[in-house]
């Protein structure tokens, strides 16, 4: 969890010296002092969680697995099946989405309907789509952490159709963020237990290749949208990636700009390093946050504030801060939205929830929720640099999905205990030994 977390700031903060654009505010380096002052905090706060309950190392696989992976695994599919099909006849035939005229086009349609409800629910289906239609992120986590008890195959069958799943939801929506998130997951399931590797999971070569190439896909998918808004906006390319770089607070560095031509090579580049620029956009974010003042605005936790929004709960939530729709990276959101103290309190709670959520699924490997807990806060752990995880529309669909599951289980056990009691009692009342037949 921890290794991962600075890792990836790490590579994070690589990545935004080596791209080819620079801030065009010029706060960078306080900007960098705040996000390193937040992985410390959170660093910090987590090993003194680990420390107090001696948690050093993480169970190995095999290791007091999870009653009924395999029927949960199945059951999550189905669900997440259901979840679908209610979703796409919600953005079909309820709302009439045009799909013909390209991802972004039916994006933009969806946003600009969502705002004409004022936020609320377009109709039983979405709701029920969006709560059954992340199902598929537990099955991907059981395939991971359940090798013990699993096939190859079995696993194989779980990451295609997850995989399937993944990129029908995210077609539909015309985003990328559930891409991101489930990158996220599959990388908290891995270091849930000690010593998984894709070699041991998927024991062909063939099998492993074939992963592969989804994952490639998936990365292809995250380009291509690019291509799709560029084309939405009657622009190339090229006119899209270096158009786009001031709506992301960046600028091009002159050598990079000079370099490009008008070549399918340039655009190809061009993309890329806008591709890059989008995730990592977020430092640019911190640097024009230190300048702003501090704004009372739903800047994180805004999606479980417009959840609560829309069950009539609170108050529609103000999400117009002065950046809004840009990433703030979690040490932004909290310094822009709570302020020094706010950001401090913010960056301690993250490490202590972090640390109980690890200290529990050492404890409890054989519990879902455990794992629930883990694989979500490592998830949120690893996105940080770009946004807060809970803030990703699927988040909060992802924790209900392991709750769910978990409730199948308790039922899965309840009606096999029943149906032993029936074997041994020949099916009489174990009170009287009557026969009910």
């Amino acid at each position: 969890m921890l290794r991962q977390f600075i890792f990836v700031w790490v590579f994070y903060w690589v990545a935004v010296a080596v791209l080819p654009v620079h801030s065009i505010y010029p706060a960078t380096l306080q900007a960098f002092l705040l996000q390193l002052c937040f992985v410390c905090l959170v660093w910090l706060c987590a090993k003194t969680v680990l420390d107090m309950f001696q948690v050093r190392r993480m169970p190995a696989p095999g290791t007091r697995n999870i009653k009924y992976s395999l029927s949960l695994i199945w059951i999550a599919i189905f669900l997440s099946i259901i979840g679908l099909i209610a979703l796409t006849y919600d953005k079909i035939f309820i709302q009439k989405i045009d799909y013909s005229a390209g991802l972004a086009f039916a994006r933009e349609e969806w946003r600009e309907l969502g705002e004409d409800r004022a936020g609320n629910a377009s109709s039983i289906f979405s709701a029920v789509g969006y709560l059954l239609g992340s199902c598929y992120f537990v099955a991907v986590v059981l395939a991971v952490t359940q090798g013990a008890i699993l096939s190859a195959r079995t696993r194989l069958i779980t990451f295609v159709m997850s995989f399937i799943l993944l990129m029908a939801n995210s077609l539909l929506t015309g985003g990328r963020s559930t891409v991101l998130l489930m990158a996220a997951f599959v990388a908290a399931a891995f270091s849930s237990r000690r010593g998984i590797a894709m070699r041991g999971l998927l024991t062909s070569a063939l099998q492993r290749r074939f992963i592969q190439s989804l994952i490639l896909v998936a990365a292809v998918y995250t380009v291509f949208i690019f291509y799709q808004r560029a084309a939405a906006g009657d622009l190339s390319g090229l006119a899209y990636a270096t158009n786009f770089l001031p709506f992301l607070g960046l600028e091009a560095d002159s050598w990079y700009a000079h370099s490009l031509g008008d070549g399918a090579l340039s655009s190809i580049v061009a993309m890329l390093v806008l591709a890059g620029s989008y995730v990592t956009h977020s430092f640019t974010t911190v640097a024009a946050i230190i300048d702003a003042p501090f704004e009372d605005k739903s800047v994180i936790l805004s999606t479980f504030t417009q959840i609560l929004y829309k069950l009539g709960i609170v108050g529609r939530p103000d999400e117009h801060w002065f950046l809004a729709g840009a990433f703030p990276s979690v040490p932004g959101a909290l310094w822009h939205q709570f302020g020094p103290f706010g950001f401090a309190v913010g960056s301690a709670l993250l490490g202590i929830a972090a640390g109980a959520a690890k200290v529990w699924v050492a404890r409890r490997p054989d519990q879902l929720l455990a794992l629930g807990a883990y694989t979500m806060a490592t998830a949120t752990l690893i996105v940080t640099p770009a946004v807060f995880a809970p803030d990703f529309m699927s988040f909060p669909f992802v924790f209900m999905a392991f709750a769910i599951l978990a409730i199948a289980a308790k039922l899965i056990g309840f009606r096999r205990a029943f149906s032993s009691q029936n074997r041994i009692t020949g099916g009489a009342s174990p009170a009287t030994g009557i026969s009910r037949s």
